[in-house]
């Protein structure tokens, strides 16, 4: 620092005479001065009063503007002929840490930022390494005068200098990830609170796209590249994801990419952890969900301190198990983060907001979502936000139905549509009845072109040949468990009651012809009740039975001894049953029949599952259809018991009598809904 001291000038050397004054006659000043000037000059010397005032000036004071913007010219110009002192002087200023005691105050920092700002165009890629070090000193904490000079000083940089987008860009975004410390700022810097920190990041980042259009085609890749990886925290994942959606608000023209890219992320961690825990048993998953809901409301801090020091004792089991639940957690929050993102649009009413939002879900489901094998619950937003209107219902519906029937798409396409299509008119609670025989016509018109395209030439069934078919029919047969009410035809148009059900005599009458198509396609050569999931054909056959729609249990006998040659599926191993774990998983005859995936099965992320629950159907019995019991419990009440005896079992309760005990009379509210990840059967 600077101090102002008094300087005792001696001006004579001679020691005064005895009795002399040691003060010089003022009338000898100017001769004196004129003979002992050039020895006086040689030995001057320094001292300091001891009763003098020393002032400490401020920084402010200490170098001028002007000052500094000579040196800053000078270090810029000696730099380009090779002379790196003070040009390597300016960058050590900026990389001082602010907390540093060597560091220089934020008016001293900005003084140089001002300066800086003025030679943009001679900051080309030789002085990179300056500019880097301005980028990214510690601006974000520090007082708002520095602020506005840091910002100018960027704008003015990008608008001579372009190539510099890109590492401006990246320095924001990462800021996404992590919030700088509110502590990084200097002495004369007051407090700020975090909250202002995230909004400082985001009108810095607003700043560069107002005045450089072309930023935006930077951003969407520098955000895409820095989204955190599938097995970072739940924090940070949230952090991030809350950010890239605040940016959608100023930056339009990527809202989009912005949207796609969080719904792939969630799509690749879902269907990573569905793959994960198909090879668990269902009580082992049960479990799972159980520890996540307990754990649901947990210090995400806590938790992550705690799995430090707990992993070193976990075997590799546990492990798995841990990482399972850990990616369920981080699944579950995002999911909830997604939910209220998208809820914001919608609850603000305007119509074109809405429906610009609503087809960005639709494209995300064409491209991302119906592609993405076994994902469970990233379609569940398109689930909850189409059901907010009827229009909305419609185009869902619509779109996966020309998906289904569109030749020109892959197989895998045209089955997952019919999944998709047969799981939304089966579980969506604002589903119109008229959508659901829509729905219907349009499956069993295309069910009923196949059948007659195929049959003459069809020797039996057949799963690589006729995958596509089987598929729609598949989807008919679980719908048709959800949705049967809505296809039975009464004299008032009204949906009949559960008093109609138990007590009509004679047979229903159905929709159009959805009964005729049914019946010729279950009983023709391609046999479809032979490749679809025997679970779903076993629910469907007694409902079907129950209803008096038709009866199916006989050719369901015969088909248990239809074996499936494993040279009728060797072909069909890279399409709709064997994309990854459906058809790996399996053994034996199972490999060869349709996998029982159902895309809107039970939710059951704890968390955000409150978004659907008033959106979704959970499985009704049928009023009056009696009990069938599970193998399992057969076994386990007489484990003597042969065959003959336990089919005898099943017939005598498929036709117990009414005046049976009432628990008895009543279909399983459980049969479709046990918590199954495959189809919940």
């Amino acid at each position: 620092m600077v101090a102002i001291a008094t300087m005792n000038r001696t001006l004579s050397t001679a020691a005064p005479s005895a009795g002399g004054s040691l003060k010089r006659k003022q009338t000898d000043h100017s001769s004196d001065a004129e003979n002992t000037v050039p020895n006086q000059l040689k030995r001057r010397r320094v001292t300091f009063d001891p009763e003098v005032d020393v002032r400490i000036l401020s920084e402010h004071h200490e170098k001028s503007l002007e000052l500094v913007g000579e040196e800053v010219r000078r270090a810029i110009e000696k730099h380009a002929t090779g002379e790196k002192a003070a040009y390597d002087g300016l960058k050590a200023l900026f990389k001082e840490p602010p907390t540093s005691t060597s560091a220089p105050l934020s008016r001293l920092l900005q003084k140089y930022v001002i300066a800086l700002s003025e030679h943009t165009p001679k900051l080309d890629s030789n002085c990179k390494g300056l500019v880097h070090a301005v980028i990214d000193c510690s601006w974000i904490a520090r007082n708002e005068d520095f602020l506005r000079s840091y910002r100018i000083f960027l704008r003015r940089l990008l608008s001579v200098q372009s190539s510099y987008m890109s590492t401006v860009l990246q320095m924001l975004v990462d800021m996404f990830l992590n919030t700088p410390s509110v502590n990084a700022r200097q002495q004369d810097d007051p407090p700020i609170q975090r909250v202002r920190l995230q909004a400082r990041i985001h009108e810095t980042l607003m700043g560069i796209l107002r005045y450089s259009p072309m930023a935006s085609s930077f951003l969407a890749p520098v955000i895409s590249s820095t989204f955190p990886f599938s097995n970072d925290s739940a924090k940070t994942h949230v952090e991030y994801i809350r950010n890239i959606f605040r940016v959608t608000e100023y930056a339009p023209e990527i809202k989009g990419e912005i949207l796609a890219l969080v719904t792939d992320k969630l799509c690749k961690i879902d269907a990573q952890m569905q793959v994960d825990m198909d090879d668990m048993d269902d009580d082992l998953e049960e479990q799972l969900v159980g520890d996540a809901i307990n754990d649901e409301e947990d210090d995400d801090d806590a938790s992550d301190d705690g799995s430090v020091s707990s992993e070193e004792s976990l075997d590799p089991e546990e492990q798995r198990l841990k990482d399972i639940k850990d990616m369920m957690l981080k699944l579950d929050t995002v999911m909830d983060v997604q939910f209220s993102y998208y809820d914001s649009i919608f609850e603000r009413r305007d119509l074109q907001e809405m429906d610009r939002t609503y087809q960005t879900l639709i494209a995300q489901f064409q491209s991302i979502i119906i592609p993405t094998y076994r994902s469970r619950h990233t379609q569940f937003v398109l689930f909850h936000f189409s059901q907010m209107s009827t229009d909305f219902v419609v185009r869902f519906v619509d779109t996966c139905s020309q998906l289904a029937v569109d030749q020109n798409r892959p197989p895998l396409i045209r089955a997952s549509a019919c999944a998709y299509l047969a799981s939304y008119i089966a579980r969506g609670a604002h589903v119109p009845g008229f959508v659901v025989r829509d729905v219907f016509d349009t499956l069993c018109s295309q069910l009923e072109r196949l059948r007659v395209l195929h049959e003459p030439k069809c020797i039996g069934p057949d799963l690589r040949r006729y995958g596509t078919y089987y598929a729609i029919a598949q989807a008919l047969l679980y719908a048709f468990c959800f949705r049967w009410r809505d296809l039975i035809v009464t004299p008032d148009g009204t949906l009949p009651t559960d008093a109609d059900i138990m007590y009509h005599e004679g047979d229903f009458q159905w929709h159009r012809s959805t009964l005729e198509i049914v019946r010729r396609n279950i009983f023709c050569k391609l046999n479809p009740l032979r490749i679809c999931a025997p679970d779903i054909v076993k629910q469907f056959g007694r409902i079907a039975k129950h209803l008096r729609f038709t009866y199916v249990d006989t050719l369901v006998e015969t088909n248990k001894r239809v074996r499936l040659s494993r040279s009728l599926a060797s072909g069909y191993l890279n399409g709709i049953g064997g994309r990854e774990t459906a058809l790996t998983g399996k053994k034996g005859e199972e490999a060869f029949l349709m996998d029982a995936y159902f895309p809107f099965d039970p939710y059951v992320l704890p968390r955000s599952k409150r978004w659907v629950e008033h959106d979704y159907v959970q499985w009704r019995p049928v009023p009056g259809m009696p009990v069938e019991k599970d193998d399992e419990d057969e076994d386990d009440e007489d484990e003597d018991d042969d065959d003959d005896e336990d089919d005898a079992d099943d017939d005598d309760s498929s036709t117990s009598d009414e005046d049976d005990d009432d628990d008895a009379n009543v279909a399983n509210p459980e049969d479709l809904d046990d918590g199954s990840t495959e189809a919940s059967l």
